[in-house]
C-alpha cells in the first residue's frame, strides 16, 4: 500500500503535466457553459446543473486541497 507522502506526491506530480493543464482549462469553459441560465429549461435543468458545478468545482479545487493536505502532512 502506498504511503500517504507517495500519494499526495504522486498527485502533484500529475498536477504538472500538459494533460492537467489542458483539462483544468477545459473545466473552466465547461463551468462557464453550465452557469449559463439561458440553456435552462426547467427545474429539472436547474438540478442537473447544480450536479455538475459540485462535480467540476471538486475537479478544480483539487489541486489547491492537495497542497492543503500535503502542508498539513508535513506539520
Amino acid at each position: 500500500m502506498k504511503s500517504d507522502k507517495d500519494f499526495y506526491n504522486d498527485r502533484l506530480e500529475l498536477f504538472e503535466s500538459p494533460g492537467w493543464l489542458d483539462l483544468v482549462e477545459e473545466l473552466n469553459n465547461m463551468e462557464i457553459s453550465v452557469r449559463n441560465i439561458d440553456t435552462m429549461n426547467d427545474e429539472k435543468d436547474l438540478w442537473h446543473a447544480k450536479g455538475q458545478l459540485q462535480q467540476l468545482g471538486f475537479l478544480l479545487s483539487l489541486e489547491s486541497a492537495t497542497k492543503i493536505a500535503v502542508d498539513n502532512l508535513d506539520s
